[in-house]
């Protein structure tokens, strides 16, 4: 496996209750990234007390930047300028790794060159959840072409690695936009004929929890939020026509309160 320099980057907002969890998981990866890099966003919790503790004791190089405040987008673009490597990973403040991620991605690299951007499977935690902290067993790698978008987003955000040179090409996160900033990068990266790889490994802990930003207060703006976005994604990206409905019942289904969502998932 050849080597890769990789600068992990943060953005956090408020995220005291999960950042000690978060960040750990980043400083024993069995791949020792290069650097950390965290933009605290205006916190008005013990976020930064936080963030100055683990920086001391990090086992690698800590870079903390202090906003007031300038947006999710802002603060993405503003982590990506602060990082010193070639490559990047991007980990939300409420998520984790499972020590293997940095690892794995780093192969899939090796195996396939030309890779710009390269993402894992995921698995979702409710609260204080901890999820399968192992990897268990091989792992294949599938590109990930345009019509892995059409019925949703595939990518959990926290999973990306990626490129400075696929982020500077395609123009990095779009600053005018406040909410699932991600997805808009995807769609403009698919329709300038980017593959993406995925590791079919669940190495990334997406932690789902009632202090969410989407959770609190708004829920039926992000949903319809997310409607709009959905229709422009399968806009942008000349989905068949059938895929089109698909977004609406979605919508219908979002805002359903989620403990009954929960157990629908599970009967």
């Amino acid at each position: 496996m050849g080597q890769i320099d990789i600068s992990v980057i943060m953005t956090v907002k408020n995220g005291e209750k999960f950042l000690v969890s978060s960040l750990s998981s980043v400083f024993y990866q069995t791949y020792i990234p290069q650097e950390v890099v965290v933009v605290n966003d205006g916190s008005d919790d013990n976020t930064w007390d936080i963030l100055m503790e683990l920086r001391r004791k990090a086992p690698i190089p800590v870079q903390l930047v202090n906003t007031q405040g300038i947006g999710r987008s802002k603060a993405l673009n503003l982590a990506v300028s602060h990082a010193k490597s070639r490559w990047l990973a991007n980990i939300d403040a409420d998520d984790k790794w499972i020590a293997e991620k940095l690892e794995k991605q780093a192969l899939a690299i090796g195996i396939f060159p030309d890779a710009e951007l390269v993402v894992t499977t995921s698995q979702t935690v409710y609260g204080d959840g901890e999820g399968e902290m192992q990897a268990k067993g091989g792992f294949a790698i599938t590109p990930m072409g345009k019509e892995s978008f059409y019925i949703r987003n595939p990518i959990n955000h926290s999973s990306i690695l990626f490129s400075r040179r696929f982020f500077d090409e395609v123009g990095g996160y779009d600053e005018t936009m406040t909410r699932q900033v991600d997805i808009d990068l995807w769609i403009r990266a698919l329709q300038r004929g980017h593959t993406f790889y995925r590791v079919d490994l669940p190495l990334t802990i997406k932690r789902l929890h009632d202090a969410q930003s989407f959770e609190v207060g708004n829920r039926l703006g992000y949903t319809f939020n997310s409607f709009k976005i959905s229709l422009k994604k399968l806009w942008k990206l000349n989905a068949p026509f059938y895929y089109f409905p698909i977004p609406f019942v979605k919508f219908a289904y979002n805002n359903i309160p989620r403990s009954i969502r929960r157990h629908l998932k599970k009967s």
